[in-house]
């Protein structure tokens, strides 16, 4: 049984704060799921959580907030906490910092697992901020065709604050697509959750691709949603082979009795106009048969991205 199960809730609120302010040095090496929400971050990160020896944070908001008040875009609170989309590595603070790795490091001994994944999607506009924080941090990015995305985050913001309390969330999103001269007209064509689902994707992208594009191959591993659903077991062994652990029959059996039950077939090819112009050269690219997005293709070059 984890040590977390034998200690209650209260306490171990006091002991993260207490552990969060020593001297320690913190997580070595954390693997962060990145990709855009609802391209299959929560199914490989859930599949993931099944290996002996991983600790998953699923959105730890608020480990987040605790070290940086202002990575809140959510809640009633991001307004008064000054909540910003957009991090570099000039808002990573130092001592902040330290103290993410040591709440970061705290969960891995409370569970008993040492390899920390962490998945929150809104890190796709933070990587170089998070990289500064962790400078070995390792990353797993996860894409899907940008049209089933915008379907699921229209899907998820009839259930609730999919854009943030007072759409607090998507007005930080409009703000950093007009930053663009590439992208600052399209907020006014998102007339729809749908439409603002897919600029949200196109955006939440690019800044995955140009930020992987920087990193040596060795840094980071790339799946698509389709991939890990056509062949679960596969996939899901290059992911742990990447993470540094052995296979586990748990998360073998995980994947295939749960993830090959999923199904998320669209025609690619049936792009509007206005979905191509949301969308971009990503969309265009996934349309055409285009895959592996951070690396060249052969005969192809680099795709076009939004820098």
């Amino acid at each position: 049984m984890a040590l977390r199960r034998k200690i209650p809730e209260r306490a171990t609120k006091i002991f993260r704060n207490v552990f969060s302010r020593l001297p320690f040095p913190g997580i070595s090496r954390p693997l962060f799921i990145i990709g855009c929400g609802r391209s299959g971050t929560t199914i490989l990160g859930r599949s993931l959580s099944e290996h002996r020896k991983i600790t998953y944070l699923n959105e730890p908001r608020h480990l987040w907030f605790s070290a940086f008040p202002e990575t809140d875009i959510w809640t009633a609170k991001a307004h008064a906490r000054n909540g910003k989309l957009f991090l570099t590595e000039a808002d990573a603070d130092p001592q902040k910092g330290e103290k993410l790795r040591r709440l970061f490091w705290f969960e891995t001994i409370m569970n008993r697992k040492p390899v920390l994944i962490e998945k929150l999607p809104i890190n796709n506009f933070r990587l170089h901020f998070i990289r500064q924080i962790f400078p070995d941090a390792h990353f797993i990015h996860i894409y899907r065709n940008g049209l089933e995305v915008a379907r699921s985050i229209e899907k998820a913001s009839e259930k609730g604050d999919w854009f943030g309390s007072g759409s607090y969330k998507w007005k930080k999103l409009v703000e950093h697509a007009r930053e663009n001269e590439n992208t600052q007209n399209l907020p006014e064509l998102c007339t729809t959750c749908y439409d603002k689902g897919l600029l949200e994707w196109r955006l939440s992208t690019e800044a995955v691709v140009g930020f992987l594009r920087g990193l040596p191959n060795n840094a980071f591993v790339e799946i698509s949603y389709d991939e890990f659903i056509d062949h679960p077991v596969k996939t899901i062994s290059k992911v742990l082979a990447f993470a540094g652990v052995g296979p586990d029959p748990n998360v073998e059996t995980f994947v295939s009795d749960i993830v090959a039950r999923k199904s998320s077939k669209l025609n690619p090819n049936r792009i509007s106009e206005k979905e191509r112009i949301l969308g971009g050269d990503l969309l265009a690219w996934l349309a055409d048969g285009g895959s592996g997005l951070s690396h060249e293709k052969s005969g192809q070059g680099k795709i076009h991205t939004i820098d």
